[in-house]
């Protein structure tokens, strides 16, 4: 059962979850897309980062309309799925790059962390602006199955 998303549920599902968000978009042939990205959230948007090059920048250039979903992959399912529009912000990439690499992968150096940090410059900011939230909650219905 979907039900209306309050805001503060919202909050709570997603501000310390490191999971992906499941970005759904148009590409240029008309065919609907996914792509997992990290994300996080700031002041009721939803941020994520790429390479300016990313196919998914052109994308959503073209079409600003996109779906999501943040949930787990394990059982019982539960997550926010919704849609919203999309802008692209260039000079704030590198910013959320970094507010990204420290919450997915902390303070630890590793070789994933220098090889974004290396190729920062060309990162673009993906913002979304969530318009209908949804939550589910499939527990009850699956207690005992795992």
């Amino acid at each position: 059962m979907l039900q209306k998303l309050e805001k503060r549920n919202y909050d709570q599902m997603i501000s310390d979850t490191k999971i992906p968000i499941r970005l759904a978009y148009m590409n240029n042939d008309g065919i609907p897309s996914v792509l997992s990205l990290w994300f996080v959230q700031i002041n009721e948007k939803i941020y994520c980062a790429t390479q300016k090059s990313a196919k998914i920048i052109q994308y959503l250039k073209k079409n600003t309309v996109c779906g999501f979903e943040i949930a787990s992959d394990k059982p019982p399912y539960k997550g926010v799925r919704g849609n919203g529009s999309v802008k692209i912000i260039d000079d704030v990439g590198k910013d959320i790059l970094q507010i990204l690499m420290k919450k997915y992968l902390g303070e630890k150096e590793y070789e994933l962390s220098k090889f974004l940090k290396k190729n920062s410059h060309n990162e673009v900011a993906i913002e979304i602006t969530p318009q209908n939230l949804f939550y589910y909650d499939y527990s009850a219905r699956m207690r005992g199955v795992f």
